[in-house]
C-alpha cells in the first residue's frame, strides 16, 4: 500500500465545534471511545483505505493514510461523512519511517 499525508481544514467554526465536541455533550449523548476503538475503526473498517495516525489542531489537522490510491481514501472520506465537516488535501509519500519502528530495515531512497 502507498502512504499519504492528508491535510484537513474545517469548513467553518460551527463544523469544527460539532466534529470536536465531547461525545457526552452531544444530543443525544454518546459514549466516549478509546484510542484502541479509534484505531480498530480507522485501520480495520475499510480494506482499501486505512487511517494510521491523526493529529488535530485548531486550524488544520493531519492524517497518515495507507491505501492503494488517493481515490480509495477520497471515497471512504465521503462514505463516512467527513466531507461534511472538512476538506481533504492528499499528498502521496514515498518514504515513511517512524520512531515507533526501530527495526533494522533499510531506509527507503529515491533517485531523481
Amino acid at each position: 500500500m502507498k502512504h499519504f499525508i492528508a491535510i484537513h481544514r474545517f469548513h467553518n467554526d460551527e463544523k469544527r465545534k460539532e466534529y470536536c465536541m465531547s461525545p457526552e455533550r452531544k444530543d443525544p449523548p454518546e459514549a466516549k471511545r478509546t484510542v484502541k476503538e479509534w484505531a480498530d475503526f480507522a485501520c480495520n473498517t475499510n480494506p482499501k483505505a486505512k487511517c494510521r495516525s491523526q493529529w488535530n489542531g485548531d486550524e488544520i489537522s493531519f492524517c497518515h493514510w495507507e491505501a492503494e490510491s488517493a481515490q480509495d481514501i477520497l471515497d471512504w472520506f465521503d462514505e463516512i461523512g467527513l466531507k461534511d465537516y472538512m476538506s481533504i488535501e492528499l499528498h502521496e509519500q514515498w518514504r515513511f519511517h517512524s520512531y515507533y519502528d526501530q527495526s533494522d530495515k533499510e531506509l527507503v531512497y529515491k533517485d531523481y
